[in-house]
């Protein structure tokens, strides 16, 4: 069948209404799946429910792949005719059978989803022919917030489609894009949500029950929100309720640091120690409890980023055995001086037990690193030892 005849069979732009019949019987010559029955509908009835059934067919078969390949070309021009069927119901069953279909062609994927809401919805939310750029462009270009939803609600979304969702700043879309698991989310997407929707309960509590969120984003939710969502943040991640009264930001410096353990991506670290810095809540106190809990990479960023020098520059000071090298860099990122002594026999420690591999929080850890500071302080005068030692006991469980 040649493709102009295909082409003449239903013309959206005139009177015509019913397939004619020379047009109907190249067709079922042509496509096998129209019956006698089919035929003789088609040329008598023109009620709109013939063609639905008739498309439905045809899509079915397409999807079926039981057709040879001059039967596909064919039965997708006939397609191509009924997605511009001026009855509603025939291009909202071709949407439905068309939707889970990844053989056909693009373009009549791409036209149904551009279709009002009944007919495109089914085909935006499931298609897996609508690649990431067609899914933006829909998002830039519907006026309506349901293609957006749906768009959200996908099998996976990936992070540029996050990202244009997300930059959407509509409550509704965002809302979604949450609870999907499937959604891919970048850092700084994340960051944009909570910017945009800070005061939404709804969103806050969908982001915070995602699984494995970045630490910079568990550290930014946890000093943004409070009280059950904070709790449900600490029990996800596994942080424990504070048995000791501190203060409130030792507690929230606690809870940073505890999603630190077990984490060896340094971009991730890097990332984090900057975030608390923007926001002045890489403290001395910060600082200090990072080490009492053997997170070294921690320590050493944020001696780094106070002083503002490469990390490796910093981790050569640090580690100087001179003992030089550390105490001016210790200077430069304008740490208390009177804590120097207890922090230098404190690193000493701390960096011969990760050789050893020994750094594992817990009483037993608490135990070792006490006794040894212990140990090598007799005979030598460390101010604040026992302010040290009583930290490491309430924050390395």
């Amino acid at each position: 069948m040649r493709y102009n005849n295909i082409t003449s069979v239903y013309s959206p732009n005139s009177s015509q209404k019913m397939l004619k019949k020379e047009d109907i019987n190249m067709l079922q010559e042509s496509l096998l799946a129209l019956s006698k029955k089919d035929v003789d509908r088609l040329l008598t009835e023109e009620s709109p429910n013939v063609r639905k059934e008739i498309a439905k067919k045809i899509a079915n078969e397409h999807a079926n792949r039981k057709y040879s390949l001059h039967e596909l070309s064919v039965a997708e021009q006939v397609l191509r005719i009924l997605i511009k069927d001026t009855e509603i119901s025939v291009r909202e069953t071709l949407s439905d059978v068309l939707k889970d279909n990844p053989y056909i062609s693009r373009d009549i994927i791409i036209s149904l989803s551009q279709d009002i809401d009944t007919v495109a919805l089914p085909i935006i939310e499931h298609s897996v022919l609508l690649s990431d750029n067609d899914l933006i462009m829909l998002i830039k270009t519907a006026e309506q917030v349901s293609k957006k939803i749906v768009i959200a609600k996908r099998k996976t979304v990936s992070q540029k489609v996050s990202a244009a969702l997300v930059a959407t700043h509509e409550p509704q879309v965002v809302s979604q894009l949450t609870k999907n698991s499937g959604a891919d989310i970048s850092d700084n997407s994340y960051i944009e949500i909570i910017k945009d929707h800070s005061h939404n309960k709804e969103i806050i509590n969908t982001l915070a029950k995602r699984p494995n969120l970045p630490l910079t984003i568990i550290e930014r939710v946890i000093a943004l929100v409070s009280g059950t969502l904070a709790d449900e943040l600490r029990a996800k991640y596994g942080i424990e309720a504070q048995t000791i009264t501190v203060e409130a930001d030792k507690t929230r410096e606690i809870a940073t640091l505890k999603l630190l353990d077990g984490k060896l991506d340094g971009k991730e670290v890097e990332n984090l120690v900057e975030q608390l810095q923007v926001f002045k809540r890489l403290t001395p106190s910060m600082i200090l409890t990072s080490l009492c809990r053997g997170n070294l990479y921690f320590f050493e960023t944020s001696l780094a980023r106070l002083s503002n020098i490469p990390v490796r520059n910093a981790q050569l000071l640090i580690h100087d055995k001179g003992g030089l090298g550390f105490k001016a860099l210790y200077s430069k990122a304008e740490l208390p001086d009177k804590f120097f002594n207890a922090c230098e026999l404190l690193l000493e420690v701390v960096s011969e037990m990760k050789k050893e591999g020994q750094l594992k929080l817990g009483k037993q850890y608490a135990n070792l690193v006490v006794q040894k500071l212990l140990a090598r302080s007799t005979g030598r005068n460390v101010d604040n030892l026992s302010y040290i030692i009583a930290l490491i006991r309430q924050t390395s469980f």
